[in-house]
């Protein structure tokens, strides 16, 4: 037949409930002390070892992993974690509060994470900023061929028109 544990937990309940027990101690009477008088505080001066010594270096624990596999090197540098958001997922779920970035995907012909994610910030500003250059030019000089010009611009509409000029000769 099996033996039974159950005297066994009781002794080790019993020296659990032992240890819980505080013991109370006799608060300690306070002789009445001398005034005294302040010493200045000794500087602790570091020991210094002998020329030639040996640092104590610093125990490490190795990892299994660098064992097996070599000394691993840190890598420079923040990292971002691990990403939220699937390489595939269509912008217009991931930025669909966001009005203006949908009409610039749009006007760019990006559709998903991975494609947003080949391009440098400054050329997304130049390929969405680059049309709107253009189309200011054009105004400038269809203003200027009529004899008009945009507020502050009519430097630019002489020079356009002398230009203009001199191409018709």
């Amino acid at each position: 037949m099996a033996k039974k544990k159950a005297p066994a937990k009781a002794k080790k309940a019993a020296a659990v409930r032992k240890k819980a027990v505080k013991k109370k101690t006799a608060p300690k009477k306070t002789a009445a002390k001398k005034p005294a008088v302040k010493k200045p505080a000794a500087k602790k001066v570091p020991k210094k070892l002998p020329k030639g010594a040996a640092k104590p270096a610093k125990k490490k624990g190795v990892r299994r992993a660098t064992m097996t596999t070599g000394i691993r090197t840190k890598k420079a540098g923040k990292k971002m974690g691990r990403s939220r958001i699937p390489t595939d997922a269509p912008l217009a779920v991931v930025f669909q509060n966001d009005l203006d970035a949908q009409e610039a995907f749009a006007f760019l012909g990006i559709h998903t994470i991975r494609e947003l994610e080949e391009f440098p910030p400054d050329e997304l500003v130049m390929r969405l900023t680059s049309p709107a250059k253009q189309t200011v030019g054009r105004i400038r000089k269809i203003l200027a061929m009529n004899n008009r010009c945009l507020s502050d611009d009519e430097a630019f509409a002489l020079e356009f028109q002398e230009r203009l000029a001199l191409k018709l000769r």
